[in-house]
């Protein structure tokens, strides 16, 4: 595979190179539909810019859990650590996404309909670049694509994940077009069961390089099959919740931004106080006015 690529005179490593143009995607996606969520273009931008900082702590703290995991899996032998573990955004970042909408009190629902597309655009680009690269390669397969580090043909399943996750971003932008425009709430979890069924299906044919990865607890699923369970049962719990609040038009946090709290009279709230407070003022005595008698 080739690793690096040769422009201008300059040498670009792919998979670094597939990540930012991953990156770059999902700004396009988000100025794309912004017109359909009713979004002006410095929000868009700022939307924008915020996937991209929180995509990038998602990414830091999966492999921050995965390399404590597996290294007390391995009683301390695991030595394999990672700076980003891409497959962490869809599971942490919609974690960020809410405690900003509960501080600004934004729609939740709405925005996570918009992400849901550019966060498995990414996926799709990051999985490319593991093909160029030649990493997280499968099994030995004489039909397969050349990995120049190993010398021998292998099973494509990078190509196979990249092209799952670019039928995500298809399913996703078409929910929006058609089933999203009467529902919010829906698009992220049904992309996030898609990914975690599509991504834990071809784990199967990756090959592991230790023990701990491959059984994962001796549970008989390797380490990301593990946290693709995980990433299926939140996310199928995130559909039912939404369905069940539609349908029982149960309020939600989306339909709380829009109200308000009554208008506080000072005047009575502070005779109210008055009554209650154990420190009384002494009232002066009014003059008495009489009235003429008519004669």
């Amino acid at each position: 595979m080739y690793q690096t690529l040769s422009l201008f005179g300059l040498r670009m490593d792919m998979y670094n190179t597939m990540f930012f143009l991953g990156l770059v995607s999902v700004v396009v996606l988000y100025f794309c539909l912004r017109k359909r969520f009713g979004y002006t273009g410095p929000r868009t931008a700022f939307y924008s810019l915020f996937t991209l900082v929180f995509g990038f702590l998602s990414a830091m703290m999966t492999a921050w859990i995965e390399n404590g995991l597996l290294y007390a899996a391995s009683d301390g032998a695991y030595d394999h650590f990672e700076n980003l573990r891409n497959y962490g955004i869809p599971m942490f970042l919609p974690v960020f996404w809410l405690i900003y909408c509960l501080l600004c009190r934004e729609p939740f629902k709405k925005l996570t309909d918009l992400l849901a597309p550019g966060v498995y655009s990414v996926m799709t680009f990051v999985k490319i670049g593991c093909t160029l690269k030649g990493c997280c390669y499968g099994e030995a397969d004489p039909h397969g694509i050349w990995n120049e580090d190993l010398g021998y043909t292998t099973f494509p399943v990078q190509i196979y994940d990249a092209l799952s996750s670019l039928l995500i971003v298809i399913v996703c932008l078409v929910l929006i077009f058609t089933f999203g425009k009467k529902h919010t709430g829906y698009i992220y979890p049904i992309g996030g069961m898609l990914f975690a069924f599509t991504k834990g299906f071809w784990e199967t044919f990756r090959v592991h390089s230790t023990v701990w990865e491959k059984n994962y607890l001796n549970t008989g699923w390797t380490f990301w099959q593990f946290w693709m369970a995980i990433l299926f049962v939140c996310s199928l719990l995130w559909l039912v919740l939404t369905v069940v609040r539609e349908k029982k038009g149960v309020p939600d946090f989306d339909g709380a931004v829009n109200l308000r709290l009554p208008r506080i009279d000072i005047r009575k709230a502070g005779e109210a106080l008055a009554k209650i407070s154990p420190i009384r003022t002494k009232n002066k005595k009014q003059p008495v006015h009489h009235r003429k008698k008519r004669k």
